[in-house]
């Protein structure tokens, strides 16, 4: 097996916030000058527009590999189907290899009632009836065979946490996989990391043998309308509604992985501040859904 190396950003939100092509930009300009074998995107990123195609143009832009995932708010206007296409994935959740590294990308933007598992579209997550989120059964059977494979590492990704236990943040299932992946790790493979976004958090955990890498968003993290507050000229708050609920962070995060041969893992993580407003001067500080709240996203080399 040979080394590998991979960037990973999620969140951006592009349409909630008004310097979202100047951070990706940016990412882009950063991993070009270092050596990475692909990119890996965590959902959230976008509305499906005919004008947010550049976007992806950025992002090939880069010559190399990228994959997506679906957050749920990929579809808040739209149908599965159509971030599917906008984004050119044939699946919602698919595998791919990369040296003797197996990734499993998984769609977690799922609601279940009883029996039916029903996708994330146009806002349908709201509902307070449903359990959400959750990973359906059939794709937790395809995530078990998947595993099967004669491979020496893997790495899961998703947009909802498989660690976060605060309220509706995690996967409702998580239990189950993180059993999954615990009886995984005895048969002498090994379940190197599960990343994912969503949470707009830096966390990092280790259950059993394998880590859970919360990835902070590029963005922001949000608060809500009872923090309100209003840094920027009116004209871009009346284009950008949301802003007065976010506290934007002055650098796009983003974090590189890299994997090798004997399974060490290195995360190279970033630093960031806030752009204008902390969350201390709104009045908020020490945790938010489950999630310190700080402004960067932590290293890791073990």
């Amino acid at each position: 097996m040979k080394e590998v190396r991979f960037a990973v950003f999620t969140d951006l939100h592009y349409d909630h916030i008004h310097d979202g092509q100047r951070r990706l930009k940016t990412f882009v300009d950063d991993i070009q000058e270092k050596d990475i074998d692909f990119i890996i995107n965590l959902g959230d990123f976008c509305r499906v527009t005919k004008e947010n195609h550049k976007l992806l143009d950025i992002l090939n832009s880069t010559g190399k590999p990228y994959y997506n995932l679906i957050g749920n708010h990929d579809s808040d206007s739209c149908t599965r189907e159509e971030v599917l296409r906008f984004l050119g994935m044939k699946d919602s959740y698919y595998s791919f290899k990369y040296s003797d590294v197996k990734f499993i990308a998984l769609d977690t933007c799922f609601m279940q009632y009883g029996k039916e598992y029903v996708p994330y579209s146009k806002k349908n997550y709201d509902s307070a009836t449903g359990v959400y989120p959750v990973l359906p059964k059939k794709e937790f059977d395809w995530l078990k065979k998947e595993l099967e494979e004669e491979c020496t590492y893997f790495v899961i990704l998703s947009h909802h946490s498989f660690e976060n236990e605060f309220m509706k943040r995690g996967v409702h299932n998580r239990k189950e996989v993180q059993q999954l992946i615990n009886d995984v790790n005895k048969t002498g493979k090994k379940v190197l990391m599960c990343l994912n976004g969503h949470d707009h958090a830096d966390s990092i955990r280790k259950i059993g043998d394998t880590y859970y890498f919360g990835v902070n968003a590029m963005s922001y993290i949000w608060f809500g309308p009872q923090y309100e507050h209003f840094s920027y000229a009116e004209s871009i708050h009346q284009k950008y509604p949301f802003l007065k609920d976010l506290v934007l962070y002055k650098e796009g995060l983003y974090t590189i992985v890299t994997l090798s041969p004997d399974g060490h893992i290195k995360i190279d993580g970033m630093e960031g501040h806030y752009q204008t407003v902390s969350p201390k001067e709104l009045g908020v500080e020490g945790y938010w859904n489950g999630r310190a709240i700080v402004a960067k996203i932590s290293s890791l080399n073990i």
